[in-house]
């Protein structure tokens, strides 16, 4: 077998690596480059958080494993042609405690990442069809450096995001244009679960929301990719992302790529902020903000107003927007601008 199936996660990564959306990484790692990434952070002397890398389940593992080359094909369309084949092994428990935690067995990507990989394989590319290795919700950072140039923008903040925007999402991108002046709201699109948005009406909602500034200097552009759910290194890696794309800034939130309680308080932010010089980008520590029930507004700072309590707030999240899609009731417009909410549906929902 000269052929090779890759799912849509490995293409993502591929249309990332070969456009360095992931510079300086180029290329699925290899073996060494896995281990100096996980244990120190660092590809080619260079900061680097968490490694890209090409798994292989055990079945096809053994139809190509004989083979110098293999020609890579997504949804029966040729690719590439990989050759200078290495395939190796790695203590996958040992990875996932380094990456997720003492408590790796209970967290889903830690589970997917020991279950479907059997070995790992590194390769060159040549015989590239480019026409191939496009996807329509993906665009370049060259493409959007150039974006940046004709706008004239010398400073531009980036906000990640794998929802429909909400009210806190729009103080946020508020308060990041009033700042500084640009802003590129960059909603996270690839594979996700039942029970959330699809992927084109995250896209069509962001759109939305960056069109309300009236303003150049706003836009949305979706990152092609998908979460894994790694916390403080996943959020660097999308600090990295953001500064290839050609931003001074980036926001990150408390638990930003976080799972349940698997990650410290922060520490995203923290880990981030720690190391915004070899990421390369500055890192804006976000506060959450709240609804005020008193005040009647949306803040992230101490309210003045002496009847303000904290049983006054109301946190505005993406699951509680969810719940209420799923039972068919009205969106309050304290939680979601009209403009938007009237775009949802309980079919919104990936079933």
């Amino acid at each position: 077998m000269n052929k090779l199936n890759i799912s849509q996660n490995q293409f993502s990564d591929l249309i990332n690596l070969l456009n360095n959306v992931f510079y300086p990484l180029k290329n699925f790692v290899t073996k060494e480059e896995f281990l100096e990434i996980i244990y120190k952070k660092k590809y080619k002397k260079k900061f680097f958080p968490l490694p890209i890398y090409f798994g292989l389940n055990k079945e096809t593992y053994l139809k190509c494993k004989k083979n110098s080359n293999l020609n890579l094909y997504y949804k029966k369309k040729y690719l590439l042609n990989i050759y200078n084949l290495k395939f190796y092994n790695l203590d996958k428990k040992k990875i996932c405690k380094k990456v997720y935690g003492n408590n790796y067995i209970n967290h889903p990507y830690s589970r997917k990442f020991i279950k479907e990989n059997h070995k790992f394989i590194s390769f060159n590319f040549r015989k590239i069809d480019k026409k191939n290795l496009i996807h329509k919700y993906f665009l370049s950072p060259k493409t959007v450096r150039m974006k940046i140039k004709d706008k004239k923008i010398s400073t531009l903040a980036s906000f990640h995001t794998r929802n429909v925007p909400h009210k806190a999402h729009q103080w946020i991108h508020n308060f990041l244009y009033d700042k500084y002046g640009a802003l590129l709201i960059q909603p996270l699109i690839g594979q996700y679960k039942k029970g959330e948005y699809s992927d084109d009406l995250i896209l069509k909602t962001n759109n939305k929301a960056s069109t309300q500034f009236k303003s150049k200097k706003v836009f949305s552009i979706p990152f092609f990719s998908y979460p894994r759910y790694a916390g403080y290194r996943e959020a660097a890696l999308h600090a990295i992302v953001r500064k290839n794309y050609g931003c001074s800034h980036f926001w990150v939130g408390r638990d930003h790529a976080g799972f349940k309680n698997f990650y410290g308080y922060k520490q995203s932010q923290n880990f981030c902020f720690k190391n915004q010089k070899s990421l390369g980008i500055k890192i804006i520590p976000g506060k959450e903000p709240v609804y005020c029930i008193s005040c009647k507004t949306i803040k992230n700072t101490k309210c003045l107003n002496k009847r303000c309590v904290k049983e006054n707030k109301i946190k505005i999240s993406g699951s509680k927007i969810r719940d209420l899609l799923k039972k068919n009731k009205k969106i309050p417009n304290y939680l979601m601008d009209t403009k938007i909410s009237k775009l949802l549906s309980k079919k919104s929902l990936i079933s």
